[in-house]
């Protein structure tokens, strides 16, 4: 894209959220310098670490003024209130984020600003990404039945190329959210003032929550097309699963909440059904830490949602040791 004085392109600014970041954040960074596009900002908040990832950036930054660095002087704890922090410090028309264990295609960029430009009407455009190990050798793609499993949803608009419809927030709220953090670029003056911000109740669903409620904002386009790269490492924050499932919990609740008189009835139903489903694996996980008024609760919560009786038999078990198989 031409990038004359005359008629700048518009400015994108990515988002990175660190802490203790050293081991992955050079490639990170390069992934983002050496795109393609190149009216853009590095926003980096650092979240208080204490190795040597505010020197890593500073030398970025003295070499390269894109980069910019925000240290926090207090730990936030969490990805929601880092990345919170770096949308009140923004500049740019577009803005995407990226995780500093992960990286970003050379084409990422200028695919996405391109087709949001085409489209003035649409919010956001998201993309697939590719899964991949600690040494990013190839695991898998994230959405590679996305297409099918949305079609209902999706009218084509080029070769790889679907504007989502209207509705696909419902889609979003019965099946999956389909948008990846590192896959989003968001244009910051098409939706409502308030919606670009993480909720920080989440530990790992806070990305989650803001994609449905981007969805509720106007039509999004997907790209079928891997265009990032996902790292799947041992230090990744969603391999607490006791805490992914709560928070799974406490997103499809709001979602239950908020999705009431916006869906078709039957839909509505697989909303609550779905609700109930992750509050029964609750239950269970509960039971076998041996958490009996936990499971009992998650249990009874499950029926009031599905009124389904096996969610109630199984409360009526939280009070016994799980039989060993």
């Amino acid at each position: 894209m031409s990038e004359e004085k005359t008629n700048p392109t518009p400015l994108v600014s990515v988002v990175m959220a660190c802490y203790n970041s050293e081991r992955y954040l050079r490639p990170a960074i390069d992934s983002v310098l050496g795109q393609t596009y190149r009216n853009l900002e590095l926003v980096v908040v650092d979240d208080c670490s204490s190795d040597g990832t505010v020197s890593i950036v500073r030398d970025y930054a003295t070499r390269d003024e894109r980069v910019r660095l925000i240290q926090r002087t207090e730990r936030g704890g969490r990805p929601a209130v880092t990345k919170n922090t770096a949308l009140q410090h923004l500049n740019g028309k577009y803005v995407c984020f990226l995780d500093h264990d992960d990286y970003y295609g050379p084409d990422k960029i200028v695919t996405q600003v391109a087709l949001l430009e085409a489209h003035p009407d649409c919010v956001a455009a998201f993309h697939d990404v590719d899964l991949v190990n600690a040494d990013g050798g190839l695991i898998e793609r994230y959405l590679g039945g996305f297409p099918a499993d949305a079609r209902n949803y999706l009218s084509a608009l080029a070769p790889d190329v679907y504007l989502c419809r209207p509705d696909f927030f419902v889609f979003q709220s019965i099946h999956y959210a389909a948008i990846h953090t590192i896959s989003v670029m968001i244009a910051r003056e098409r939706i409502s003032a308030g919606c670009l911000r993480f909720d920080t109740r989440f530990k790992v669903c806070d990305d989650t929550d803001l994609w449905v409620r981007l969805g509720l904002e106007g039509q999004m386009i997907y790209v079928h097309r891997s265009l990032a790269f996902y790292r799947q490492h041992a230090t990744n924050i969603t391999v607490d699963k006791s805490k992914s499932l709560e928070d799974a919990i406490l997103c499809i609740t709001e979602n239950v909440h908020r999705m009431k008189g916006r869906m078709a009835a039957d839909d509505y139903k697989v909303l609550k059904t779905r609700l109930a489903d992750y509050l029964s694996d609750a239950g269970w996980m509960y039971r076998n830490k041996s958490l009996s008024l936990k499971s009992f609760a998650a249990y009874l919560a499950a029926w009031r949602w599905s009124l389904a009786p096996k969610h109630l038999v199984h409360a009526c078990k939280a009070f016994f040791a799980p039989r060993s198989s």
